[in-house]
């Protein structure tokens, strides 16, 4: 398979259509539907969902990735261990300002379904999907290969690096669809951004850079232009 940017429609439907299981199919539907982060799923709760109105309350807890040296005030990234300022040790310094916001997005009928049938018998504090991230993460690669998705084939063009089929690479599907339907209207972009659940508009519109549709279109029309002028 070439490489591409995230996985189509087709291809998520195809996953989801194909998983064996309805806990995988519920994750599947899930991250293709919202464009949820991983985590976010991983903390949802029975009590969190209103399956009658097809509405889900995604609550995201940001730590800050600053630690704050004791001595000398200076601000430092949350892995660094000293202080580039004073030299203290800041192996011990617990990085400042967890965050917790949520937000209230939409779900399909068929991601409504799935978890209708999934969550009968749970209780309301019974958080939904209980796996690590890294059981999540082999579960969409498996859904990935069932459909020929194989190997690291997914390119994120700002690094230039491949990675494996992820959850994330849904995210990234939802955004390039929603962009591509809102055009230049700025509210229907704004709604991605609430959507999605991001702080900065900056960051939502950092996904048109995965859809070369729009550049295509520009440099098809300049070609026309340049070449039918030479043949004049």
């Amino acid at each position: 398979m070439t490489i591409k940017t995230y996985p189509t429609s087709n291809e998520i439907q195809k996953m989801i259509d194909q998983a064996f299981y309805l806990r995988n199919k519920v994750i599947l539907s899930f991250y293709g539907d919202t464009g949820a982060r991983v985590s976010e799923l991983l903390k949802l709760k029975v009590e969190n969902l209103d399956l009658e109105n097809g509405v889900v309350m995604i609550r995201h807890l940001k730590r800050d990735v600053k630690k704050r040296c004791p001595d000398c005030g200076r601000s430092a990234g949350r892995n660094t261990r000293f202080c580039s300022k004073c030299g203290c040790d800041l192996s011990r310094v617990i990085p400042e300002g967890i965050e917790e916001r949520s937000r209230l997005i939409n779900i399909g009928e068929e991601t409504t379904e799935l978890l209708k049938k999934y969550v009968e018998g749970l209780n309301p504090s019974d958080y939904i999907i209980m796996l690590t991230r890294q059981q999540v993460y082999n579960i969409v690669r498996g859904a990935g290969l069932s459909i020929g998705i194989k190997g690291k084939v997914i390119l994120n063009p700002e690094t230039g690096k491949k990675h494996y089929l992820h959850p994330h690479s849904f995210r990234s599907s939802l955004a390039v669809s929603w962009l591509s339907y809102a055009g230049s209207d700025v509210s229907k972009q704004k709604a991605l951004q609430e959507h999605l659940g991001h702080q900065s508009f900056n960051t939502t519109m950092k996904y048109n850079k995965l859809a070369p549709a729009k550049v295509k279109q520009v440099s098809d029309e300049v070609r026309r232009a340049r070449f039918e002028e030479a043949k004049v």
